[in-house]
């Protein structure tokens, strides 16, 4: 009840993870990246950009709250080590228990949580402090679910799946050895027609601007987003291997094979010692515009503005972005795209793209 009051508020927290594919991002970070902006969300990816050397971070939201999030992830960097911010975080080791499956999203209420967040709730800027102090439940049943969109997951992974698929095929799908093994169990047990069905009611823009993402974001959505979705499913679900998925591991049983990016322990104690090259600010898109970049990851931005006001901004890319300079950006629902600049990245990525929540991922060179 109370996240379902939280969700009702003029702030709450959208994405407590970030949902995109840092590797893809990472194939394309070159000596020269020396200065990022980054779209925060749940500052997974602008984190992973610190395990890179000499590298600063601009990470900028318009949502306060995930602002208030990243602030919190970077002091629990800072004061935490490794195994406790997992468990800061609501995500348990596995490892030593010897299955495949190393590590799971526990939702659990923690007092252990909570103690860990007094460990380092001094540190933080006051209006964060007080916007968790006030929010306890979240750091409770852990960072890693407390998302609107995680919690549409929940649903789809707790109630919609298993309907449609049954839990044997589901743990059978997600435990495939081999890509070919997970193609078959995919076509004969999992996408059936009753699959296809609710795939298409679930992930529907009523149901989805209900239960998963406000519904402003589809203002400028035309076509049919569970379509657009099923066609991405269906190609990562035969070229991307659900065992070490990160991503579709806690979509489909709240296990992660592989822990994201920046909470893998190397890459952990790498960002601990970068964090002084990150800032997190509440400013819009246009607000950042202020220096010049190397690389710009900007998430699904231009999902959520019309053709005029992103031509607009292509041009302030163009004055802002140093030669020889990256922006990558994803597109879901609308088709966006830089027409005369040239795309460095094709096909490839799509089919490698371990994040297939997107209808495409589009990488662009100055």
């Amino acid at each position: 009840m109370k996240l379902k009051n939280y969700y009702k508020e003029d702030n709450y927290i959208h994405y407590s993870n970030c949902h995109e594919d840092f590797l893809l991002l990472k194939k394309y970070i070159t000596p020269q990246t020396k200065e990022v902006l980054s779209v925060a969300s749940g500052l997974d990816n602008s984190l992973a950009f610190l395990t890179q050397n000499d590298i600063k971070v601009h990470a900028f939201d318009y949502n306060p709250s995930q602002v208030y999030l990243g602030k919190l992830k970077i002091e629990a960097i800072r004061h935490l080590s490794w195994e406790e911010m997992l468990k800061f975080l609501g995500i348990i080791d596995l490892e030593a228990g010897g299955n495949y499956k190393k590590y799971r999203a526990n939702k659990d209420s923690s007092a252990a949580r909570v103690d860990l967040y007094n460990k380092i709730s001094a540190f933080l800027e006051p209006e964060v402090k007080n916007y968790f102090d006030s929010h306890l439940f979240l750091i409770e049943i852990g960072l890693v679910n407390c998302g609107r969109f995680e919690q549409y997951f929940h649903i789809f992974r707790n109630i919609v799946f298993p309907l449609t698929c049954g839990n044997r095929n589901i743990k059978k799908f997600a435990a495939a050895k081999t890509i070919e093994e997970q193609r078959e169990i995919y076509r004969k047990k999992i996408n059936t027609k009753r699959f296809k069905f609710m795939f298409k009611i679930f992930f529907s823009k009523k149901v989805m601007a209900k239960l998963g993402r406000d519904k402003k974001f589809f203002k400028y959505s035309r076509e049919s987003l569970s379509q657009i979705l099923k066609v991405r499913v269906d190609t990562g679900f035969t070229n991307v291997l659900n065992r070490t998925n990160p991503y579709y591991g806690y979509v489909l049983n709240t296990y992660y094979p592989e822990l994201p990016y920046y909470l893998q322990k190397e890459n952990f104690y790498k960002i601990k010692e970068n964090l002084d090259n990150i800032t997190v600010e509440y400013k819009r898109f246009d607000e950042m515009f202020v220096q010049k970049y190397d690389f710009m990851n900007l998430s699904d931005i231009f999902e959520y503005m019309s053709d005029k006001v992103m031509d607009d901004y292509m041009h302030k890319i163009q004055n802002h972005l140093n030669e020889k300079g990256i922006v990558a950006f994803w597109n879901m629902m609308n088709v966006r795209s830089f027409p005369y600049w040239q795309r460095i990245n094709g096909k490839q990525d799509y089919i490698e793209d371990r994040a297939y929540f997107y209808r495409d991922f589009l990488v662009y060179e100055k």
